[in-house]
């Protein structure tokens, strides 16, 4: 029996899943975490309408578990933060982890901190650009105001 699109595209994505991070050993080594745990993920306008939001979220409780359990298997003995956001420009979702060692996620514009993924998710599900930005540019009519990413994230601890 053959795997549907949506099937095949969450097969594609078993990798990330599985992925090898690297759990630095101080806080000196923010750009080699930041080089080696950041992934993400699209997708087009046609299968966008097949995906939902509990496909997405079993995906990202599924990573989310496999890079606690690295954690927890780590000769390392503290933590990591776990951060997901939606990249608008790109229309995508990257996700990344850093040590808890860090005081702060590694973005220079101002963050709004969500409790859950969901709003996250639902925003990239529901961009009109899966097939990219129109040639002409896009405007949304909407006065300037300053730009503040909304972030999901979770600390995953050693024990």
């Amino acid at each position: 029996m053959s795997m549907n699109k949506k099937e095949l595209y969450f097969k594609d994505l078993e990798d990330i899943i599985t992925d090898s991070i690297f759990i630095g050993s101080s806080e000196y080594d923010l750009d080699e975490e930041i080089a080696n745990n950041m992934w993400h993920i699209s997708s087009n306008i046609e299968l966008i309408k097949a995906l939902t939001l509990k496909d997405y979220r079993d995906f990202f409780n599924r990573v989310i578990q496999n890079r606690r359990d690295q954690i927890i298997d780590s000769t390392q003995n503290h933590g990591m933060i776990f951060y997901l956001w939606f990249d608008q420009l790109a229309c995508q979702l990257r996700f990344s982890l850093i040590s808890d060692l860090h005081k702060k996620l590694p973005f220079q514009c101002d963050l709004e901190i969500l409790k859950h993924m969901d709003d996250i998710i639902l925003a990239f599900l529901n961009s009109p650009f899966h097939d990219g930005l129109p040639i002409e540019g896009y405007n949304d009519n909407i006065e300037e105001k300053p730009y503040i990413l909304k972030i999901y994230q979770t600390m995953l601890s050693k024990d």
